[in-house]
C-alpha cells in the first residue's frame, strides 16, 4: 500500500526529539513495519533523515521564512498547497493520504478527495484555539475556512483525545468521522525495571517545562516531602522556559542539591532515565477543555512506573486509580505529596501499579495497535 504521509506544520522537527516529532516517528515506524511504502512531505525535518527511515522518500515542502510577519508565513503556508497538491499528483499514485493537521495546510484532503483515495486526517490538538491563547493567530478566517475543508475532505478523522473531539464537533463539517484513538508508546524500548528501589527514592517527570505540564506543583510538593522528613530526589527530564523559575525555587528552598535536570534529551535516552526513577508524575494543572494525550504517561507505564497524575479531562480514563495508578485533584501541593508518601511507604503497591500499567500499554497502546486501528476505521483492512 503506497501512503503519502503530510506535516505542514513548521514547528515540528520530523525527526526532531519534540513530543510530536516521537509521535510521527512512530506512527512512520509502524507503517513501515506493516509493509507500507511511504512518502513523507514535511516543512521541518530537525537533522538528517536516520538510518531506519532511509526507504521512506522524502519530499521537502516549500519553506516558510521565520524571519517574517507571523501574517506573511501564514500567506506563504496556505500558498504552498498547489505546490503540495502537484507534488502529489506527481509522486503517486497514491492509495492513502495521512495528513497531520496544520493551522495552513489543506491540500493533502483535497487531493484525496478529488483523487478518488482515502484521507485520513489527525488532530492532536484545536490549533486555532491554541494559537489565539498562547501565540499570535493572524488571518483568522483563512484558518477556520483551511479547517473546515479539511473535515470536509477527509474520510476518517482521527483525534487523540475526547477533548481534541469535542473541539472537533463544534464544526458540522466533522459529521460522524471523528474518532478517539490515543497516543501510544513502543513497549519494546522499556526493558524490565530492577526491583531493587533506590535510597532515596527518585520522583521523576519526564516533558516540556511548560505552564500547561504543571512542573511548578511537583517542586512544590518536593519541598513539602522534605519538610515531612523524605530525603527523595527529583529527576526532571526535559527543558522549556520554566526552567529559570524552577531552578531559582529549588535554590531557595535548598533544594537544587536533591535535584537532576537533564535538559533537552535524545527520545532513545528517555528508557535508560525512566529505569532511574521509582515514581513518576504527570503533575496537570486545571485546564478548561483538555485536550492533551500524554506521551509521558504511557511511557511511564510500559517502564512499569507507578503513576501519579491528576483528575483532568480524560486523564481518569487513562491512569485507573489504584490499579495502573493514583490520582490527585489538579494544583494541590499537598494531596501530590500525600500520593508521593502513600507510594514511598507501600512497594508492593508500586509493584502492582507498575505491573498493570504495563499490561494496560501491551495489551492496548503500542503503536502497532494503534496504527491498526486507524487502519480498520478508515475501512483499509
Amino acid at each position: 500500500m503506497k501512503v503519502a504521509y503530510l506535516c505542514a506544520d513548521p514547528g515540528i522537527p520530523v525527526f526532531g526529539h519534540k513530543g510530536a516529532s516521537i509521535h510521527i516517528q512512530e506512527v512512520l515506524r509502524a507503517l513501515l513495519a506493516q509493509g507500507m511504502t511511504i512518502t513523507l512531505f514535511a516543512q521541518r525535518f530537525g537533522g538528517p533523515v536516520p538510518a531506519e527511515f532511509k526507504e521512506i522518500k522524502i519530499k521537502p515542502l516549500p519553506s516558510v521564512s521565520p524571519n517574517t510577519q507571523e501574517e506573511e508565513r501564514a500567506r506563504q503556508a496556505l500558498g504552498a498547497n498547489s505546490w503540495v497538491t502537484e507534488q502529489l499528483a506527481l509522486t503517486g499514485p497514491y492509495d492513502v493520504v495521512y495528513e497531520r493537521y496544520s493551522l495552513w495546510s489543506h491540500a493533502g484532503m483535497t487531493f484525496a478527495r478529488k483523487s478518488g483515495i482515502t484521507g485520513i486526517l489527525e488532530v492532536n490538538a484545536p490549533l486555532i484555539e491554541e494559537q489565539r491563547k498562547y501565540r499570535q493567530l493572524p488571518l483568522e478566517q483563512e484558518a477556520e475556512q483551511t479547517l473546515r475543508q479539511v473535515l470536509t475532505n477527509a474520510d476518517t478523522i482521527i483525534a487523540v483525545s475526547s477533548g481534541v473531539k469535542t473541539w472537533l464537533e463544534n464544526f458540522p463539517e466533522s459529521g460522524s468521522k471523528v474518532h478517539v484513538v490515543a497516543n501510544g508508546v513502543d513497549p519494546a524500548r522499556y526493558p524490565a525495571r530492577k526491583t531493587v528501589r533506590n535510597n532515596p527514592a527518585v520522583i521523576g517527570f519526564v516533558g516540556s517545562l511548560k505552564p500547561w505540564h504543571g512542573v511548578q506543583t511537583l517542586v512544590e510538593a518536593f519541598h513539602l516531602l522534605h519538610q515531612h522528613g523524605r530525603p527523595v530526589r527529583l529527576c526532571i527530564v526535559g527543558d522549556g522556559p520554566e526552567y529559570p523559575q524552577l531552578r531559582a525555587q529549588l535554590t531557595q528552598y535548598g533544594l537544587l542539591s536533591f535535584c537532576y535536570f537533564s535538559g533537552a534529551v535524545n527520545h532513545a535516552s528517555v528508557p535508560r532515565l525512566l529505569a532511574a526513577m521509582d515514581i513518576a508524575v504527570a503533575p496537570y494543572p486545571q485546564l478548561a477543555g483538555f485536550y492533551f494525550s500524554p506521551l509521558k504517561i504511557y511511557e511511564y507505564m510500559a517502564a512499569r512506573l507507578p503513576v501519579i497524575t491528576t483528575r483532568v479531562g480524560h486523564l481518569p480514563e487513562v491512569v485507573a486509580e489504584g490499579k495502573t495508578g493514583l490520582l490527585v485533584p489538579p494544583d494541590d501541593t499537598l494531596a501530590l505529596c500525600i500520593a508521593i508518601e502513600r507510594l514511598l511507604d507501600d512497594a508492593p503497591l508500586c509493584q502492582r501499579l507498575g505491573d498493570a500499567g504495563r499490561q494496560q500499554v501491551e495489551q492496548n497502546q503500542s503503536w502497532q495497535s494503534i496504527t491498526a486501528q486507524i487502519w480498520r476505521l478508515a475501512g483499509l483492512k
